[in-house]
């Protein structure tokens, strides 16, 4: 048996980042999930980019906000304790608004984990997905 306690307030922040992220799940020895803690400023995005994954079932768990989300459906707010969630080939950008007052705070589980999955996607290119070769 195993079991761990992690305060992402302990860990190193992810360089190469748009916002503050902390990877849990790699802190805690977890191997089947992704869980990462975001916290974003007023103009921030929690991704790297406006993406989708072919694979990663993604859930957003929003501890503070709102979190806005942008997708090719429409933007969604998602209040505080509340989940957004994006099944796999589902474009989506997280991100705290410029105009927003505080730093949001929201943590993202993926499974199954894979830093090779996501895929950038353009809502303005003629292909409706596109990767980035």
């Amino acid at each position: 048996m195993s079991y761990s306690v992690v305060d992402p307030d302990e860990l190193d922040a992810v360089g190469d980042r748009p916002c503050d992220c902390r990877r849990v799940s790699e802190a805690a020895g977890l191997e089947n999930v992704a869980i990462n803690h975001f916290s974003a400023e007023p103009g921030e995005q929690l991704p790297l980019a406006y993406h989708y994954h072919e694979r990663q079932e993604e859930a957003f768990v929003v501890l503070s906000g709102p979190l806005h989300v942008e997708t090719p459906d429409g933007e969604f707010r998602v209040p505080t304790g509340a989940t957004f969630t994006a099944q796999p080939a589902s474009p989506h950008r997280a991100y705290n608004p410029a105009r927003a007052d505080e730093a949001i705070e929201v943590m993202a589980i993926g499974a199954p984990p894979a830093a090779d999955d996501a895929v950038q996607y353009d809502p303005d290119s003629p292909d409706e997905f596109n990767r980035d070769e």
